[in-house]
């Protein structure tokens, strides 16, 4: 891998299209056919990769080839290029999107986002249907600093605001943490006080940061010294949860509707709000790109929307 790494310059850019081709068509045939090129073009093109890369890449097998190792891991890494190349090239005139074949990656902590992520389908189908969205609803997201700023991520919807210089967090629309319990709840109804909640015990998310750094309305939770009796990954655990226990849950309150009419669950009164900001965060480098532009707008758009039927 190093020695491929060392050689690029001298490397014919071209022999990553084949190594795509072969590996996702199997067989050096279908790969040529793909591409244009002879059969034997296309077999010295894999010699040439071969070469460079200091391994076999592929083994031949009864179906056709299979990739090894190193091809396997080579892979996700040239396609991206080679994807995020081609539709470069295809957007230097101008960003269209009715034509634009680009490829977004969302990330959606909140719990709305499976149901967020099916009225952005909808909404980009209608007028760019070649563009693709792809969306990782994880309450609890991994670097996800690192993957917006890498372009793995093109945009979060989130309410934990990246809070650096080189990150844009727009507030989106805003939402409040409200307190959840089930109907027939032994001891709870309607309303709770703030001695009622230090009574009862809890089920909560984990947290994403230390206290200190928590969006106020969740540092307030914690400073309550409500009794933690369970804690989850995933937040749309915490309805299942609340409905088959006596423990009661924090949840946004744009989920209020879904919580008591489909899973019969009642939200609490309380002498205090908790207002919770929700954000569009992206990276400063993206600010200009005119299909990022067009993601954003119809993030804005299409959530917004939804907020307001909700």
């Amino acid at each position: 891998m190093g020695s491929a790494m060392f050689n690029l310059r001298s490397l014919d850019l071209n022999l990553l299209t084949v190594f795509e081709a072969v590996y996702e068509s199997g067989t050096v045939t279908a790969a040529a056919d793909r591409l244009a090129l002879s059969q034997s073009a296309t077999s010295h093109a894999l010699a040439r990769l071969r070469e460079a890369c200091g391994d076999d890449l592929f083994i031949r097998v009864q179906q056709g080839l299979t990739p090894t190792p190193v091809a396997k891991e080579l892979y996700p890494v040239i396609n991206k290029a080679l994807e995020d190349l081609r539709t470069s090239l295809a957007e230097a005139s101008g960003f269209d999107p009715a034509r634009s074949q680009r490829r977004f990656r969302i990330s959606i902590p909140h719990p709305m986002g499976p149901f967020y992520a099916l009225n952005l389908r909808t909404a980009a189908a209608t007028t760019a249907p070649g563009i693709s969205l792809a969306f990782n609803t994880t309450s609890l997201p991994e670097n996800l600093e690192d993957q917006l700023r890498d372009g793995i991520i093109d945009i979060a919807i989130d309410w934990v605001p990246i809070e650096l210089g080189s990150f844009v967090n727009r507030k989106l629309f805003d939402d409040e943490l409200v307190f959840v319990a089930r109907i027939n709840h032994p001891t709870v109804e309607g309303s709770i006080t703030i001695e009622g909640l230090r009574q009862e015990e809890f089920v909560f998310p984990h947290f994403r940061r230390e206290i200190d750094r928590l969006p106020p309305p969740l540092r307030e939770v914690r400073q309550l010294g409500l009794q933690e009796a369970l804690r989850v990954n995933e937040l749309l655990e915490i309805p299942a949860v609340v409905l088959s226990s006596d423990l009661l849950g924090i949840f946004p309150a744009s989920m209020g509707s879904l919580i008591t009419e489909r899973l019969g669950l009642q939200l609490l009164a309380t002498p205090f709000e908790l207002p919770l900001p929700i954000y569009t965060i992206w990276h400063e480098a993206r600010r200009n790109d005119p299909a990022h532009r067009w993601l954003r707008e119809l993030v804005a758009a299409e959530i917004g929307r939804h907020v307001q039927l909700s």
